[in-house]
């Protein structure tokens, strides 16, 4: 709580007339005295009582989004494009609320602070309060404070409050526009055992390695058993087509890769994946952290959402390799290559890495990025 000008003077000329009126003797000036201070005093009281009742409610039009078992869900934004956040201040007390003003405080990555107006509210109003914000960086970040200052009466007060303590908002990397490989799209998934078995229904059905998220009930213990490895029932006429992102933060030097180029990586993988989601594909993510299996067009944004929340670190290469495609984004083409050979040649495999771009602070992720980063025909890995 602060004194305004007008505070500041009331209390000086208050304590002022009642040092005079003991000093001189003059009794008449000390009910003036006591009367400035009260006023101030008074104010004081008014304002701390109507601003513990004031309650302010953030949205925005953003797809609530969470990844696959997880129960945190999070407003998902896009780096570079606007976000309109709308706060809805109510007066929940008795006492009407003189016009104040709303400052909110970005997270670090959401763009720059802004303020808004709220005019006099009565008892029960409400008033809503439009601002924006652009996000510039991608991550956890958001709104990080929401605070309120409301002038009391005759303005010889001012209180400011801390109303909301947080509102996270996830910013993924921009979507790039991306090609399948032509190739794939004619592919069959590939077998473990290369044929197709019979089963004891209608349906035939082929045996593949168990990969995280796939139903225990699929289980096929007899090949499970000869071959020493869990392996699951996948029936034919369900065939889908899988591809393998393979994202790799991990550099040799410390700080290496840096924050932009991981935003570099994580976009081509993000491009790539919204790709094969968008041609039907299932799609496989393995990141720092994350392993998770992505289904159909309605999994783009838990994509976007997961580009969001990864930070760099070591990843585990899975322990299958059927897939269509492997798409592998790494630091350097050295290292895409060696990922590369831990799978089946005969699996194509697309290799991403920082290699492609000569100087990353000239170019910025948008849809000017080199072809090869759109277009999965361009450069194959040799192995």
């Amino acid at each position: 709580m602060r004194l305004s000008t007008s505070g500041i003077i009331f209390v000086l000329a208050g304590v002022a007339l009642i040092i005079t009126a003991y000093r001189f003797a003059l009794p008449g000036l000390l009910p003036a005295g006591i009367l400035l201070l009260a006023l101030v005093i008074l104010s004081a009281l008014l304002i701390t009582w109507g601003t513990r009742r004031v309650s302010i409610t953030l949205r925005t039009g953003l797809p609530t989004v969470a990844l696959p078992q997880s129960r945190d869900r999070y407003p998902l934004a896009h780096e570079g494009k606007e976000v309109e956040v709308e706060a809805l201040v109510t007066n929940t007390g008795r006492l009407a609320i003189p016009s104040s003003t709303i400052s909110f405080v970005a997270g670090e990555g959401f763009g720059d602070s802004t303020v808004g107006e709220v005019p006099p509210l009565a008892h029960g109003a409400s008033q809503t309060v439009l601002t924006s914000f652009t996000p510039n960086r991608r991550g956890l970040s958001g709104v990080e404070t929401v605070l309120i200052t409301v002038s009391g009466p005759f303005g010889l007060v001012t209180r400011k409050k801390k109303v909301i303590a947080g509102y996270p908002v996830a910013v993924s990397v921009p979507i790039l526009p991306a090609r399948i490989p032509t190739d794939s799209a004619i592919r069959p998934a590939r077998l473990d055992d290369g044929k197709v078995r019979a089963g004891h229904t209608a349906r035939d059905f082929h045996t593949r390695e168990y990969v995280p998220g796939d139903d225990l009930r699929h289980v096929h213990w007899p090949s499970t058993a000869k071959s020493g490895e869990l392996m699951v029932r996948h029936e034919a006429d369900e065939e889908t087509l899988y591809a393998l992102i393979v994202v790799d933060l991990k550099g040799e030097e410390e700080g290496h890769p840096d924050a932009l180029e991981i935003e570099f990586l994580l976009a081509a993988a993000a491009a790539a994946g919204t790709a094969f989601l968008r041609a039907d594909y299932e799609v496989f993510v393995v990141a720092p952290g994350h392993q998770i299996r992505f289904k159909g067009k309605r999994d783009i944004d838990r994509l976007r959402l997961l580009t969001a929340l990864v930070e760099a670190g070591k990843m585990q290469l899975p322990s299958h390799d059927n897939p269509n495609h492997i798409v592998i984004c790494a630091v350097d083409a050295a290292r895409g290559k060696e990922l590369a050979a831990q799978f089946s040649r005969r699996v194509p495999v697309t290799v991403r890495s920082l290699d492609d771009i000569a100087d990353l602070t000239m170019v910025g992720l948008s849809e000017d990025l080199p072809e090869s980063w759109t277009a999965f025909d361009s450069k194959r890995v040799k192995r």
